[in-house]
């Protein structure tokens, strides 16, 4: 039986960057699809030039998936960057496939264009957000409940209520299409794998071995909710004055919350490590893992802490509950309060048994029911639903 041609579109492989958990997701997704039912391709819009694309690319070629980078980013030049891109990517026949998938907001309205000159059966999104254009929300209302309903065969969504928000627009109800809910998840190697000594981490961060070390994964931008972190510690450190905060990650909001830390009189206990490709490693030297985001799907950066066994505090979003259960997996904190979250630190540092447990759950339920070779089964099965083809 002919393969299944499915076409992977991505911002860019820039997954310790601009793509963050979205991009990782897709590169575990096309490594895992099932090659004897699928031909899995990845084209990304742009090449970020971080360093780490390669890698990216690297991972593709051994697991024997073609990849292409349509153009260069140009911050200054975005429109012209999204002009290059589409450009590139439509005279690419090599790459025409029955389904273009798509897992993000410029490569929605990419697939959409691309539909007809890659000659694609079908078209589908995969929603990584509980919000859609955070940075331009008067496009998020025009696109996602006045178009997508219309251009899209199939949408997914990564979290029970980024579904509930699809199936809840008025033109998707009219029209009887239901959004499918397909959690985002994990290559657990990455973590089973990891053989470091976590003090030896520590000592490349200048912490020392008994220091309580608290820290955070994700794109330094606004819908993390850095600022509550940061305005968190001061309280944190007169209870524990050894403790440190790792931020690993880059992004816009960089300087700014470098700023706010020498503010608060606290920069010599943050380290800003940039963006790493070796979060598996950092994780292992952290004792509690913090995230303060204001919006998500369903964060990788929280799936990656639970893989890693390291005791996780959250903030009330919706995303964030979907993964930690108060007291059973986790703790969760209320959102944007700074008070409740130094309260909730102080008190996860003082009861590292307690923590341990919680970790040790968490472990347990994301490894049952977040696995690549899991998620992706579910994608093969929507694919042979979406093009009529009957299970070999």
């Amino acid at each position: 039986m002919t393969r299944m041609r499915v076409l992977l579109l991505i911002s860019g492989l820039a997954v310790e960057g601009a793509s963050g958990g979205a991009g990782r997701f897709v590169v575990e997704l096309a490594r895992a699809l099932d090659q004897a039912e699928v031909e899995p391709m990845v084209a990304a819009l742009w090449d970020y030039h971080t360093g780490f694309e390669q890698k990216r690319r690297d991972d593709l070629v051994a697991a024997g998936v073609p990849s292409m980078i349509a153009a260069d980013w140009d911050e200054s030049a975005q429109y012209r960057s999204c002009v290059y891109s589409l450009r590139a990517l439509e005279k690419r026949s090599d790459f025409a496939a029955d389904i273009l998938h798509s897992h993000g907001e410029f490569t929605d309205l990419a697939a959409i264009y691309l539909r007809r000159p890659l000659r694609a059966r079908r078209i589908m999104r995969t929603v990584h957000s509980a919000v859609e254009w955070p940075k331009r929300p008067h496009y998020g209302r025009f696109f996602a409940n006045l178009c997508y309903p219309l251009a899209f065969d199939q949408e997914v969504a990564v979290s029970q209520r980024a579904t509930e928000n699809l199936n809840r627009r008025l033109l998707a109800r009219l029209r009887g299409r239901r959004a499918r809910c397909i959690y985002n998840a994990l290559n657990f190697q990455r973590f089973d794998h990891v053989r470091v000594d976590p003090l030896m981490v520590r000592a490349t961060l200048g912490i020392s071995a008994n220091a309580p070390v608290i820290g955070t994964v994700g794109r330094l931008v606004a819908v993390k909710g850095y600022p509550y972190l940061l305005a968190a510690m001061p309280t944190v450190l007169a209870q524990q004055p050894q403790a440190h905060l790792v931020i690993v990650g880059d992004g816009v909001e960089g300087p700014a919350l470098q700023a706010q830390a020498h503010a608060l009189g606290i920069a010599d206990r943050v380290h800003f490590t940039g963006a790493r490709g070796d979060v598996e490693t950092l994780l292992s030297a952290l004792d509690l893992f913090v995230s303060t985001s204001l919006v998500e799907g369903l964060p990788t950066a929280i799936l990656e802490s639970m893989a890693a066994r390291v005791p996780v505090i959250v903030s009330a979003i919706p995303g964030n509950l979907e993964l930690v259960s108060d007291g059973e997996t986790g703790v969760v904190t209320p959102i944007a309060d700074p008070t409740a979250l130094a309260d909730a630190i102080i008190a996860a540092l003082a009861e590292p048994a307690r923590m341990r447990r919680l970790a040790t759950a968490a472990y347990a339920r994301v490894r049952a029911n977040f696995s690549i070779e899991a998620i992706a089964a579910q994608y093969v099965a929507l694919y042979r639903e979406m093009l009529n083809v009957p299970r070999q």
